[in-house]
């Protein structure tokens, strides 16, 4: 689902106060994720490939100091000493854990969105809208790993689950389909919510193809499991079943007998791979996704914030591609090493939540929140 510009036709006073009021809702939902959190585990790194948790927080603060209050009036940096702890290249993960107490790292959020709040009050709305939109989505995302970071940390921190139990029957595939007759689709996003690798708009044309209407379930992988898929390397591609033999997996990272028509979750793209080949399906491209998703219309939301998807797609620039706001930022990732996500967990905040939203991670992560439906041409 694409974000709407619709509020560009509003006031500016409307604006501001639409901007304001998304702000101060996200903030919430992000604090909420440190209630009754200790300082030893504010500062815990549950996983080596992330940050601490409470990291998480105070560059989210950091962030909005250099985007936005640093650029305003002229003002300097806020907390500049803390600079170094909270910039995403000034400290290795594994030393992030050396930061202030959460009381502290609370108050430097709030003192820095204090004047985030008072810049706003003056901002060039017709040039900036964009820039406060992505620093909105920035605190979502990061929001977002704090979630998939407590859901790892439920699990023990082993980073696996046991296999199925004897409760647990084969389930057929459904053969239910939605049906997209393909031809000239527009992909993209080319509104001020739109992150540098959701544009520009461009057009594609696509084969038909069906595409489930669902992500796929838990008793429909558990009928994987039994049937020895984690067993049987001719499901799986050749750099899958190394990593799946290295790993010792056998069943996803969240795996759960007790709600059997939930999205299956916390698989990585390998697993998603040796899945469909069982069931003689395949996974979607984006564009594929993209496209169904749209067409889905009023009953898109069966696309969106259940799990993020993996789709078959190598994470790559849109013709014309231009980076922004730095050239890192998506850029450093189109390395194809990385795999195409789309369509949003339970987690993901409302404003990075739209069906253009490109998310990407390499095909061995499983920490996500993340299943995959199926295609068929």
């Amino acid at each position: 689902m694409t974000s709407p510009d619709a509020n560009l036709s509003l006031s500016l006073p409307e604006r501001r106060a639409a901007l304001v009021q998304a702000f101060q809702d996200c903030r919430v939902q992000t604090l909420a994720l440190f209630d009754g959190m200790s300082d030893s585990e504010f500062r815990e790194q549950i996983d080596p490939g992330y940050s601490p948790l409470g990291w998480h927080l105070g560059h989210i603060a950091y962030t909005e100091a250099h985007w936005l209050v640093h650029k305003c009036g002229g003002r300097q940096l806020p907390f500049p000493d803390l600079e170094r702890t909270f910039h995403v290249d000034g400290l290795p993960k594994s030393a992030r854990g050396n930061i202030p107490d959460q009381d502290g790292v609370r108050a430097y959020a709030r003192d820095i969105r204090d004047e985030l709040l008072e810049c706003l009050e003056t901002a060039d709305l017709d040039a900036q809208e964009r820039q406060w939109r992505f620093v909105l989505q920035h605190e979502c995302q990061h929001a977002e790993t704090v979630s998939l970071l407590l859901a790892c940390r439920d699990l023990g921190g082993s980073g696996f689950a046991s296999g199925p139990g004897s409760k647990i029957a084969p389930s057929d595939i459904d053969d239910i389909w939605l049906e997209i007759d393909g031809g000239p689709v527009t992909i993209g996003n080319g509104t001020t919510w739109a992150l540098d690798n959701e544009g520009p708009e461009f057009q594609v044309t696509l084969a038909p193809f069906r595409i489930a209407p669902q992500p796929v379930t838990q008793a429909q992988f558990a009928a994987f499991m039994v049937d020895q898929g984690y067993r049987r390397a001719e499901l799986w591609t050749d750099e899958g079943w190394a990593w799946r033999s290295a790993e010792a997996v056998v069943a996803p990272l969240y795996w759960s007998e007790d709600a059997p028509d939930s999205p299956v979750a916390g698989v990585s793209a390998h697993e998603a791979d040796a899945f469909a080949v069982w069931a003689g399906r395949r996974l979607p491209t984006e564009f594929e996704w993209e496209a169904a998703a749209a067409e889905a219309g009023t009953g898109e939301e069966s696309f969106l914030g259940q799990v993020w998807q993996w789709t078959s797609s190598v994470f790559a620039p849109y013709s014309d591609f231009s980076p922004w706001p730095y050239a890192g930022y998506s850029e450093a990732y189109f390395d194809g090493k990385h795999r195409v996500l789309r369509g949003g967990s339970h987690a993901t905040l409302p404003w990075a939540l739209r069906g253009t939203f490109r998310n990407w991670y390499t095909p061995d992560t499983r920490q996500l929140i993340a299943g995959f439906r199926l295609a068929a041409d």
